[in-house]
């Protein structure tokens, strides 16, 4: 089946990629699984149901097609899919072709199903092959509700157009659009934020929030429509004609201009994909002509739910979003089955999960694989420091990572040095190494100004890419060490305000984003505001104030700690890290620019340099507020807090006590024989501390000066 699958493969690709890669996921699988076309008479046999059938039968689908005469019931409909349930052509997918217009069908309709809960028109009952009152469907459902020809050639135009995989700005493969109403009951937002969190920006995926509450409107819908975004989801209020806020219908979905750029549109709303209407929002969305959607996926009926806000259609777009970025299943029919899964383990089986099985109707093909952006090697990791300097230490290991792309084996891939900055890597690293992996590199003991790593993949086919590190490194026995180690193991004893507080988080709030921990980082506690739960509404600011620090004979200074942190965006809520060397006087670092709602441990790193440096009284402070009188967040939890800094030259000072005394004469000895024999000694002390003349080198000429020192 390669053959086929390389048909829809985007053209060009390069053998080995070391940058931002583009790749289609084809549909096509290796068992050929069965995909029966349910179709109205009347488009049976034309160019554009043909022309479909033949590009899923190049990738791999056994094609079958039900012509359905007029005046066909649907029982008799599902009982002819029923009869082909247990058999080698039991279908695995199935396509409708046609609108409905109710029971029986007609030369270009196909009858659909009433839920048993709110009478939403479904098509799941054609795939629930279980006797009785079965209602968990067991083949993949979709439906091109077409009423002509020319509206069925505009549907699968972009279907195929879209598995193909030539897109004219092939970027948009990794855009997301999340629309939200300004009800605030709903959780949209809340939703939106989760899901762009934990699944769109990991991926390095990019996500345009049209909220209405923040005044987002039409012309914003239009702009990230147009613009090209593989998915759009509307969380709101709407109607069989659009979305009201932002307002989106079906006059503004005449109006796009998206040739080529087409995704997936869905929403948790009512009754967009009511297709038993002459025509719903949703069926204008994949009936316009080189515009729209792809695929369109909505309620059918109005929404119903079991507490506020919308809890279930919170979670089933987190549940959605978590077939494509963590199951990587781009299958819209099999990514939306594996969400309604989820909603049921989630519930159980109530009427009201029943509900959503039965009214989210998949207006599309339901085979349709949407393409996914892969994110190839970024430049290398690992050319700074873990605390984000740009000095490598001698005798300290680093990781070098990479992944090397290719469509066949990677034989090996060679690590190779610079150390003059330049382009010419004439020191080997090591070589014959995997493909993808973590390569842990000790620096080697160099005056070294300008050092850059290149990492070359290689194939059997005698093809090689590579990647070359994207900052100068300087290799040196004077780096960064930590000069504070915090770890809050036990109370410091830190000035507390408001409701901060040591001890454990009890994992309670979220009213609004996610709970509080249970626990550390590291160990069972933390620093956190309020350890029970949410911050309050209409407060000041409160400070938790540690310190002083000493951090007197280093230069470079950062601040490094463990967070998690629920906040509202700062037009509502606000969080402040801050520093000072007075205690008066203070410095923010950072502050929130957004809503956060951290569901796991967070490492931040700021750089305090300009405040900190060779200063013996620092001071950090991190705040909670002000807030407004609306959402509560679960605020701050902090843990395992590290002050680094590169130790200043000390002349004379060999042994890295802080003092020149007799204890440093040994060390003095050992330096003059060399930085390599000085750094195996002391790898974390200055060589060029026995530079006591100050003239740039460590020789004999330094040894009156140093004994002057030792004198006092």
């Amino acid at each position: 089946m390669r053959a086929a699958v390389n048909r829809w493969r985007i053209p060009g690709r390069t053998v080995i990629g070391l940058a931002l890669s583009f790749v289609v996921v084809a549909g096509a699988l290796a068992d050929g699984p069965n995909y029966l076309i349910v179709a109205a008479e009347d488009f049976v046999g034309s160019d554009p149901l043909d022309d479909f059938i033949a590009a899923k039968t190049a990738q791999g689908y056994s094609m079958s097609v039900y012509s359905v005469p007029s005046g066909t019931t649907r029982a008799t409909i599902k009982a002819h899919i029923q009869a082909m349930w247990g058999l080698p052509n039991a279908p695995k997918y199935m396509l409708i072709v046609g609108d409905t217009s109710g029971d029986p069908s007609t030369g270009t309709t196909i009858p659909h199903w009433s839920g048993n809960v709110s009478g939403a028109d479904t098509d799941m009952y054609y795939g629930c092959m279980d006797a009785g009152d079965d209602w968990y469907p067991d083949i993949f459902i979709g439906r091109f509700s077409v009423t002509s020809v020319a509206q069925l050639r505009n549907v699968v135009d972009k279907t195929l157009y879209i598995e193909a995989g030539s897109f004219p700005d092939p970027a948009y493969i990794k855009r997301a659009a999340f629309l939200a109403t300004d009800d605030m009951s709903s959780g949209g937002e809340e939703a939106h934020d989760w899901v762009i969190s934990n699944y769109i920006e990991p991926a390095a995926y990019e996500a345009t929030k049209i909220y209405a509450r923040l005044g987002g409107n039409t012309s914003d819908v239009a702009a990230a429509i147009n613009a090209g975004s593989l998915f759009a989801v509307y969380f709101g209020h709407s109607n069989s004609s659009g979305w009201w806020d932002p307002s989106f219908d079906q006059g503004d979905v005449a109006a796009l201009s998206n040739s080529g750029l087409y995704g997936l549109v869905f929403g948790f709303s009512c009754n967009t994909t009511h297709f038993s209407n002459s025509e719903c929002s949703g069926e204008t969305w994949i009936r316009a002509q080189e515009k729209g959607a792809a695929a369109y996926l909505s309620a059918s009926t109005y929404i119903y739910y079991t507490q506020s806000p919308w809890h279930e259609s919170q979670n089933l777009e987190k549940f959605f979003f978590q077939s494509f970025f963590v199951d990587n299943i781009w299958q819209i029919g099999p990514a939306w089955n594996a969400a309604l899964y989820r909603l049921r383990s989630h519930y159980g089986p109530t009427n009201t999960v029943r509900d959503h099985y039965e009214m989210f109707v998949l207006l599309g093909d339901p085979s349709l694989t949407l393409p996914k952006f892969v994110l190839g090697p970024e430049p290398l990791v690992g050319v700074r420091t873990p605390n984000g300097g740009e000095v490598w230490t001698v005798g300290q290991p680093y990781d070098i990572e990479w992944t090397a792309i290719d469509d066949v084996a990677v034989v090996d891939v060679d690590i190779y040095l610079s150390t003059d900055g330049g382009n010419t890597f004439p020191h080997v690293v090591d070589t014959g190494l995997p493909n993808t992996g973590t390569y842990s590199w000790t620096a080697p003991s160099m005056n070294a100004s300008a050092c850059r790593i290149k990492v070359v993949a290689n194939d059997g086919d005698g093809n090689s890419g590579e990647d070359i590190s994207d900052a100068n490194f300087t290799i040196t026995p004077f780096g960064p060490v930590v000069i504070h180690d915090l770890p809050l193991d036990s109370d410091p004893g830190w000035s507390c305000e408001g409701q901060w507080a040591f001890g454990q988080p009890t994992g309670g709030g979220g009213q609004y984003g996610g709970p509080d921990p249970t626990s550390g980082h590291t160990g069972p506690f933390v620093y956190g505001y309020n350890l029970q739960g949410d911050y309050e509404n209409s407060m000041p600011e409160r400070h938790l104030t540690s310190g002083p620090f000493d951090c007197s004979g280093h230069t470079g200074t950062t601040l490094a700690f463990w967070r998690w942190l629920g906040v509202e965006q700062p037009t509502y809520d606000h969080a402040y890290v801050r520093v000072s060397n007075d205690g008066v006087n203070w410095n923010t670092i950072w502050q929130n620019n957004a809503t956060i709602s951290d569901s796991s441990w967070q490492y931040q790193e700021f750089d305090i340099a300009t405040v900190a440096d060779d200063q013996q009284t620092v001071y950090l402070r991190w705040t909670m507020g002000t807030s407004d009188s609306a959402w509560r967040y679960c605020g701050w939890n902090i843990d395992d807090i590290q002050i680094s800094g590169i130790p200043m030259a000390a002349p004379g000072d060999l042994d890295c006590d802080g003092d020149v005394d007799f204890d440093d004469i040994n060390p003095f000895v050992l330096a003059l024989n060399g930085e390599a024999a000085y750094n195996a000694v002391y790898p974390e002390c200055n060589w060029l501390n026995a530079d006591c003349d100050a003239d740039g080198d460590v020789d004999f000429d330094d040894i009156n000066p140093f004994v002057t020192m030792l004198g006092g």
